[in-house]
């Protein structure tokens, strides 16, 4: 599974919070949380943790921030 960034940026625009609302959720910089939306920063559990508390994300909809890695030879099964 990975983790789905886009997923996280369409969450926060949804509930209609800013870059800085989400920075002083995790008490870091505007730049470092953008980074860490984005993928390019390591986002933690913990980070994450406080983040769907933020979104107000239930334990059962955690799933909509990831993504199943298939493969190509798994695709081709299907079709």
């Amino acid at each position: 599974m990975r983790f789905n960034y886009n997923r996280l940026k369409a969450e926060r625009i949804a509930q209609g919070l800013t870059v800085q609302e989400m920075a002083d959720v995790l008490g870091i910089s505007k730049s470092a949380y953008s980074k860490k939306e984005n993928g390019k920063i390591a986002l933690t559990v913990e980070d994450f943790s406080l983040i769907a508390n933020k979104l107000e994300v239930s334990k059962d909809r955690m799933e909509i921030f990831f993504t199943k890695k298939v493969s190509v030879m798994e695709t081709e099964k299907i079709s």
